[in-house]
């Protein structure tokens, strides 16, 4: 069954699930696939681990975003899939990105190699539409004092312990373009060209303080 997460239509920023957490919320399975809801701070904690695979209501996606309406309608959400290369028949290498929908369609869309946002050859149809943005493991984050070593190639993540784990961004190309950094996880999004390339965290207390911290700010500074 997949994994479905539920996301408030007020939510914007970044979302991490982690599993294998004691103390964490377990996830029952419905008609459809696990559901979960994104807290306010985004950071959602999962007792044990799971696997996920493609059934239940959407036959064509493992994990599943959907938007929770003011009356509880569910909308899904295109997902956004990072460049990467092509080559055709003569050998001619180029770069796309894509949309991806609920279905598994993917749209595949060429880069324009233009200096700006990742983005930018969408459809201008879509850019004020929320969506998922930069859906991955973060498993480079640590989460832990012995990041060097992980990074180094010293330690692996079955030595640090370090629980599997994913992340996501919830919000249009328009709004996104906007955010300071402090909306984005470190060595992502904005903070990279700022050169905090570094991703990961001291521990999970230090990534939910973050997170609780930019809550009150998006509330103080009115970012959505």
């Amino acid at each position: 069954m997949p994994l479905i997460f539920l996301i408030p239509q007020e939510y914007s920023g970044p979302v991490v699930i982690l599993f294998d957490q004691p103390g964490g919320i377990d996830l029952t399975p419905g008609k459809d696939g696990y559901e979960v809801k994104v807290p306010a701070n985004g950071i959602i904690r999962v007792k044990g681990t799971y696997t996920f695979d493609n059934g239940g209501g959407y036959p064509g996606s493992s994990i599943v975003f959907l938007m929770i309406g003011k009356n509880e309608e569910r909308t899904p959400l295109l997902e956004a899939i990072n460049p990467w290369q092509e080559w055709d028949k003569d050998d001619r290498m180029s770069w796309l990105v894509g949309i991806r929908d609920v279905r598994g369609n993917l749209q595949k869309i060429p880069q324009s190699y233009a200096e700006g946002f990742v983005f930018d050859d969408f459809p201008e149809s879509v850019k004020d539409k929320p969506m998922i943005l930069w859906h991955d493991s973060c498993q480079d984050r640590v989460f832990g004092p012995d990041w060097e070593a992980y990074g180094a190639g010293e330690k692996t993540a079955e030595d640090l312990h370090i629980p599997p784990c994913g992340e996501f961004v919830v919000g249009s190309i328009e709004r996104i373009r906007t955010w300071p950094e402090w909306m984005f996880l470190r060595g992502k999004g904005k903070t990279e060209k700022l050169r905090i390339n570094n991703p990961a965290y001291t521990s999970i207390q230090e990534l939910i303080d973050e997170a609780n911290a930019r809550v009150a700010r998006k509330k103080a500074e009115g970012i959505s």
